[in-house]
């Protein structure tokens, strides 16, 4: 018997015993079928503020083409205020969840310095925020509660942390209050949390910004109330060749908590040499390589548009060509089906969980809930020196969870067997 009939024979045979993991001794999924991908396919790169701008043509994109869909911006930070730079809250969280699918989105939080408030009772209404002085606490509530509709919502940043923290307009009370809320604790009309209520949405994370400037800071009470760090450098041009030992500083100050850098393409004191944004790029796509951060957002999708820069300006930065060498040809996409073990019929509204594990830290993918045809996707990203194995989990109510181990291929979409749930 050939090894390839061998192995085949076991797949087919462990999909009959209902099995979720892939018989081989890897126990790593092989795909059922292959195909090219087209487009480009959504990653760990995206935007902290997006915008309803467009691109120059150049490099494969066409002349007024809408930022998102030029770069296809895999994960992409979405403001709690009513609108900003084109876009309502409501149709920037609805395009990027439905329209773009993708991987993650991020709530912003708008602190005290940038003209938000803790509380704001009145601010809550889920898909429209309040456009001026909007509430931390209801903004952490909002996206605890849209994030059982839009799994996609992977946690909340909040913008300038210590520069409001060291000045006490955010206290540790209130960041505990911010925390509980987003883990879906009970806010009350007044915006109180009740910290004895259940937690609804644990698998949301708090991050903080947190610049070059600030990594000295230790509070442990700040470090064991977060999840994460969005690391962003003031100087960038200055210090930029600096990002790795910032990031292993980071670790040592906040350890076991997941890292996000921060690209300025123009900070609100200088525009950013096109050498320091292809370092912080490329630096940044082998540290995810590496598994030591969990994204990058370039800071922000309007220095990227014709709208706001010059034809030169865009010239000279060249992204699309360094993506186009460094990251999307090691991106990868796959698709399966979550079915009914016994029946086999699509399960619908089931959550698919992507985590890449990076040593004693699970990094998450993303989080999609399945069509009504039981089908789900994502892009990630395959691994330069070495494949990188994704742990998929599926589960529902009244479901055991089901988890498979998948390899992604560079440059194809791979269709995996179904997730079967049995009850």
């Amino acid at each position: 018997m050939s090894n390839n009939f061998s192995k085949i024979l076991l797949f087919c045979l462990a999909i009959l015993n209902g099995c979720s993991r892939s018989p081989y001794s890897s126990g790593i999924v092989s795909p059922k079928g292959v195909a090219p991908v087209q487009e480009k396919v959504p990653g760990f790169i995206g935007l902290y503020h997006n915008s309803t701008g467009t691109v120059y043509s150049g490099w494969g994109l066409n002349n007024g083409e809408l930022i998102q869909t030029a770069f296809d911006f895999g994960i992409n930070g979405i403001i709690s205020q009513a609108q900003y730079y084109g876009y309502t809250f409501q149709d920037n969280l609805i395009d990027n969840c439905t329209v773009w699918n993708t991987n993650k989105i991020y709530g912003i939080l708008r602190p005290p310095t940038e003209g938000g408030v803790v509380n704001q009772p009145g601010d809550t209404l889920l898909l429209q925020p309040y456009a001026e002085s909007p509430g931390m606490i209801q903004a952490a509530h909002r996206f605890s509660e849209l994030s059982k509709e839009y799994p996609q919502i992977s946690g909340v940043i909040i913008d300038d942390f210590y520069e409001n923290f060291l000045k006490n307009d955010i206290t540790i009370n209130d960041l505990q209050d911010i925390r509980d809320a987003l883990q879906g604790k009970t806010v009350d009309s007044k915006g109180n949390v009740d910290h004895s209520s259940q937690a609804t949405t644990l698998n949301l994370k708090l991050y903080i910004v947190v610049y070059e400037d600030q990594l000295n800071i230790v509070n442990q009470s700040v470090i064991g109330s977060i999840d994460g760090v969005n690391l962003w450098m003031h100087l960038q041009n200055e210090n930029y060749k600096s990002l790795t030992s910032y990031i292993s500083t980071i670790n040592q100050t906040y350890p076991g908590k997941h890292i996000i850098v921060g690209v300025y393409i123009k900070s609100s004191r200088e525009q950013m040499t096109p050498e320091s944004v292809h370092y912080m790029l490329q630096t940044s796509i082998d540290m995810y390589n590496e598994g030591s951060i969990n994204g990058v957002l370039i800071f922000s999708a309007p220095w990227l548009t014709q709208q706001y820069i010059s034809a030169e300006r865009w010239d000279s930065l060249a992204i699309p060509p360094l993506l186009d060498s460094l990251y999307y040809p090691h991106l990868g996409e796959a698709s399966g089906t979550v079915t009914d073990a016994r029946t086999g019929k699509p399960i619908s509204d089931a959550i698919v969980t992507v985590r890449r594990a990076s040593g004693t830290t699970q990094l998450i993918v993303t989080r999609k809930s399945t069509q009504s045809s039981g089908e789900y996707d994502f892009g990630a990203w395959v691994g330069t020196s070495s494949p990188i194995v994704y742990e998929i989990e599926a589960e529902k109510a009244s479901y055991k969870p089901e988890t498979i181990d998948v390899e992604l291929q560079p440059g194809e979409k791979i269709l995996l067997p179904d997730i079967q749930l049995k009850q």
